[in-house]
């Protein structure tokens, strides 16, 4: 048995009895994606769609705001270092808004911040949760349909 054999049969037997992982179902929920990396934004945007979320896709924090009047969306997830608006800042603006325009919508910091400032920073700007990058996007799923909830 050569060692590619050995180490899938180890693998199988390791995972034998744990149940398959399921993607939450994130339909009925709309998502604005605030991230200024291309990467970043592709891979999480695809995720929450594959999950039924729609997802408006944004690559700066003054674009989001631009489409509030048109859109409310149920979720933020919101990069915090970005030129221009950064996340901390779109976040107390977007907390001063009343609750109808968008001013109590659930959110989710995702930074590559050390995560003591990280935690700090964006809980104290209205963040609901925050994630640290490299992003888990089983974890992020999970986490918007618990804050969407």
């Amino acid at each position: 048995m050569s060692r590619d054999d050995e180490r899938d049969q180890a693998q199988d037997a390791a995972t034998e009895g744990t149940p398959p992982f399921t993607w939450p179902d994130l339909t009925g929920i709309h998502v604005f994606l605030i991230e200024d990396n291309d990467d970043t934004r592709a891979l999480v945007g695809e995720t929450l769609e594959h999950c039924g979320a729609v997802v408006s896709i944004y690559s700066s924090a003054d674009a989001a705001m631009a489409d509030l009047p048109e859109f409310v969306p149920t979720a933020f997830i919101c990069d915090l270092s970005m030129p221009g608006l950064d996340g901390l800042q779109f976040m107390r603006r977007m907390r001063e808004l009343p609750p109808e325009r968008g001013g109590r919508i659930p959110a989710v910091a995702i930074t590559a911040y050390y995560v003591d400032f990280a935690a700090a920073q964006a809980l104290e700007a209205g963040f609901n949760a925050y994630m640290i990058k490299p992003i888990k996007l089983e974890e992020l799923a999970r986490l918007v349909k618990e804050i969407a909830a």
